[in-house]
């Protein structure tokens, strides 16, 4: 039995060190999605600003282990939003303003719910509407482990 014990322990420290790092979102009790933290793998990030009430984009990659904020997009300027030369490079696209070459790093990210803000994220292909799923005022956690 306690061989039997050993080889399980074993297997599962094995299992644990070759597995790949994963991607985590969710609240601190339920799960919406769990992905392979493949580099250069992008999420994105869309809500209505809420002050603004105006939609804001924000694309990211996981870059190096971290989440790398790119690309910021907006509709009007205002409290919150980016518009600094040292934020990155401004110009419009459209009717859009844009922030590219943000480069900000995040080790993890902490989001949450608000009223009327449609948070929603895009991730690995699938779009996850949080604002439906959780009440206002959740913390939305998207984590690397």
């Amino acid at each position: 039995m306690k061989k039997f014990l050993l080889a399980a322990i074993a297997l599962a420290i094995l299992f644990f060190l070759t597995s790949a790092p994963k991607i985590f979102v969710g609240t601190e009790n339920e799960t919406v999605a769990v992905v392979d933290a493949r580099e250069n793998l992008p999420l994105t990030i869309n809500f209505i600003h809420s002050v603004q009430k105006t939609p804001v984009i924000e694309e990211l990659e996981f870059r190096g282990g971290e989440f790398i904020l790119l690309r910021t997009k907006y509709k009007s300027q205002g409290v919150g939003l980016p518009f600094d030369a040292a934020d990155g490079k401004f110009h419009r696209e459209g009717e859009w303003f844009v922030v590219d070459e943000m480069n900000r790093r995040f080790e993890n990210l902490e989001l949450r719910t608000g009223k009327g803000t449609q948070l929603k994220i895009f991730l690995d292909g699938r779009e996850h509407d949080l604002y439906e799923k959780f009440p206002r005022g959740t913390k939305i956690f998207v984590r690397k482990f």
